[in-house]
């Protein structure tokens, strides 16, 4: 069983509310054939699904597949708390970006179930020594982005970089254009590649063209190494010429107290994008063949679900 499928059988169904995928340059939303979860006890249901997930997002998918092979997934909590432990790095505070982080990683997951991914995630804890490990562990990781994943689907090349906000409905909608015009910066984007590909080195795939995609951008760091300029532009010309879309997939995840009339949620959420993005235009200055999605999951308790989140992450 690939690590796709190992995911869908363990997690995917317990996270599938109410998903609207926005896709901006169409005026075109999609609601997912799943009610939204109305249970009294959602939130606790959702933090305890996401934070097993965590070991989708934690491992690489040969990983995943090893220890399924072994059963280590057959207790999935254990399993995931040894990959929070020793693979993602530790702020524990209610705000920080991991819930959202993971709800995206894993909405991906299910909701473009026909990609073949090569990799999930670009956080590696940093190698501390032990006596050295009183030193909060700050990781090694990518920052701006809230996932980095490169993908075929259909014959198609994609490069995905995820943003996600969570608050109130305006610093979400405020907040995730900044990060889209953000997301397509050259030197931004150019530099959170160039350590995406030197970790993935040693990363296999059942798709050669993935695997190419990696050599190829590992290929130019070497010719070009300290020579950030011209590193930049050589990457962003391999884009244009292998035909690598970028996807930038924008969780939302607002607090909303209209939540038990499915109908009348619909219709603040396509109220509230609509108005927010009537007038906004990418500024895609070196021509990148662009895609955004907005995916978005109200919440009637925000703050309760970040609670309930950082108390099973100090378990």
């Amino acid at each position: 069983m690939n690590a796709i499928d190992i995911f869908k059988s363990l997690i995917g169904d317990k996270i599938k509310p109410l998903i609207i995928k926005y896709e901006l340059f169409k005026d075109a939303f999609t609601t997912y054939p799943y009610r939204h979860t109305l249970d009294a006890d959602f939130e606790e249901k959702f933090t305890d699904a996401i934070f097993d997930s965590m070991i989708f997002y934690a491992y690489e998918k040969d990983e995943i597949e090893k220890e399924f092979k072994r059963g280590h997934l057959d207790d999935l909590r254990r399993a995931s708390r040894v990959a929070y432990e020793n693979r993602v790095s530790k702020t524990e505070k209610e705000t920080d970006g991991l819930l959202g982080e993971l709800t995206l990683d894993s909405f991906i997951k299910l909701f473009f179930p026909n990609i073949e991914m090569l990799y999930s995630r670009a956080k590696y804890a940093e190698r501390i020594p032990h006596k050295e490990e009183i030193i909060q562990r700050k990781g090694h990781e990518i920052k701006g982005y809230d996932g980095m994943v490169f993908s075929t689907e259909n014959g198609q090349k994609y490069f995905w970089v995820g943003q996600v906000k969570t608050g109130d409905w305006k610093y979400c909608l405020d907040n995730i254009k900044i990060d889209i015009n953000k997301s397509v910066i050259k030197y931004y984007f150019s530099d959170a590649i160039v350590i995406l590909c030197d970790i993935m080195r040693a990363v296999d795939s059942s798709s050669a063209e993935l695997s190419k995609i990696i050599d190829d951008i590992n290929d130019i760091i070497y010719d070009c190494n300290s020579k950030r300029a011209e590193q930049t532009a050589k990457i962003l010309q391999y884009f244009k010429q292998e035909n690598i879309k970028i996807r930038i997939p924008c969780l939302l995840m607002p607090n909303e107290s209209e939540y038990d009339d499915r109908v009348k949620l619909l219709e603040i959420i396509k109220a509230k994008v609509k108005n927010a993005f009537k007038d906004f235009n990418v500024n895609n200055d070196d021509n990148l063949d662009i895609e955004i999605f907005l995916l978005v999951l109200p919440l009637r308790d925000l703050q309760k679900v970040r609670k309930l989140f950082l108390e099973v992450r100090k378990v």
